[in-house]
């Protein structure tokens, strides 16, 4: 048969049975919510990069169902709602990581002639901004200077153990290079997945078999109730906090080092303390309330659809219980594999 357009071709493998664009909707407010939270109990790493992949992919499938590209924007309204509800402490970079998302989305999918193209370059810029957004965030907190400490951090060291070492390279900056470049890496493969997705969905549709008891999440790792850990007791504040220390060390213990380094590490540090007080004592409050207001006025619009998003969450941390306990005869990055391409598919097409 032939087809005019991707789109025309899109709509014609439509089966009667096509997924509801209000489940693909739950599964992405599912992710951003409650999935963050089961990675870091089952402590898989890189859990914003598998986050923000799963974005890629239920946009796009959203783009793929929709009948208009307006729909990505209705559905990532109604993400930031549930996420507001589910998970009201969230940080605001991460409603903002959302917005984006979906913006983006609206703006590849406007025309969908192109669906894999779109879907390509989705995946290369939410995983681009994912990746940049921390390192925008530590060099507004800690200036240049952190990225001049751990240059100077890494060529002491490496001195030291090698006896010889270029001082061309900046170190800093070659790490900031690598980390965005998995992350573009990771972009690029979950683009072109996602741009396979009409032909791998009707693969699955077929072979996906049913999940014959669906128990409580009880096998699940449970993520220890816990305090909130300050900002410099995550692993980037320790990361900080080592360079920093190990700077100021060295520049007493190494006369290759000028005496103002110690200063200016010393001076960064104050900085980050005095921004970090700035933003969390007036402007995240002040935000937020702003935020809120916004969040109750658009609650009352969507409360339908809040309503049966959310009645659909204990399902789905059934069936990735499921999936977990299933994927238990592979080890190590076999299985995780294997669970989030089994989540993925159980999650999107078992009803």
């Amino acid at each position: 048969m032939y087809y005019k357009t991707y789109s025309d071709k899109i709509t014609s493998t439509k089966s009667p049975e096509q997924l509801s664009l209000l489940r693909i909707t739950a599964l992405w407010a599912f992710s951003e919510s409650a999935f963050g939270g089961i990675l870091h109990a089952l402590t898989i790493p890189f859990r914003g990069l598998f986050i923000a992949s799963a974005a890629v992919l239920f946009i796009s499938l959203i783009a793929l169902f929709s009948k208009s590209s307006k729909d990505i924007l209705k559905a990532t309204l109604i993400v930031i709602l549930i996420k507001a509800v589910v998970s009201p402490h969230s940080p605001l970079t991460a409603y903002f990581a959302v917005s984006l998302q979906g913006f983006l989305g609206f703006a590849f999918f406007s025309s969908k002639n192109f669906y894999r193209i779109s879907a390509l370059l989705l995946g290369l810029s939410v995983l681009f901004f994912s990746g940049i957004q921390k390192i925008i965030v530590l060099t507004i907190l800690f200036g240049n200077t952190l990225w001049e400490s751990l240059n100077i951090f890494i060529r002491q060291i490496s001195s030291e153990i090698f006896n010889a070492i270029s001082p061309q390279i900046n170190y800093g900056y070659l790490l900031i290079f690598v980390y965005v470049f998995i992350h573009l890496v990771a972009g690029f493969f979950i683009g072109v997945y996602a741009g396979k997705l009409p032909q791998k969905i009707d693969y699955y549709r077929g072979i996906v078999p049913s999940i014959p008891n669906l128990s409580s999440a009880e096998d699940l790792p449970k993520k220890e109730k816990r305090k909130k850990k300050s900002w410099f007791l995550r692993p980037t504040g320790i990361f900080v906090i080592i360079i920093s220390v190990g700077v100021i060390v060295l520049s007493y213990l190494s006369p290759d080092l000028e005496e103002n380094v110690a200063v200016s590490v010393i001076i960064m540090l104050i900085r980050s303390l005095v921004i970090t007080f700035i933003w969390y004592a007036i402007l995240v409050p002040f935000m937020k309330k702003l935020f809120q207001r916004f969040i109750t006025k658009r609650k009352s619009e969507y409360a339908r659809d809040l309503e049966q998003i959310i009645s659909m969450f204990p399902k789905f941390r059934m069936i990735v219980n499921y999936c977990w306990k299933n994927s238990e005869k592979k080890k190590g990055a076999k299985r995780i594999r294997y669970f989030l391409s089994t989540s993925f598919y159980y999650l999107l097409l078992i009803k």
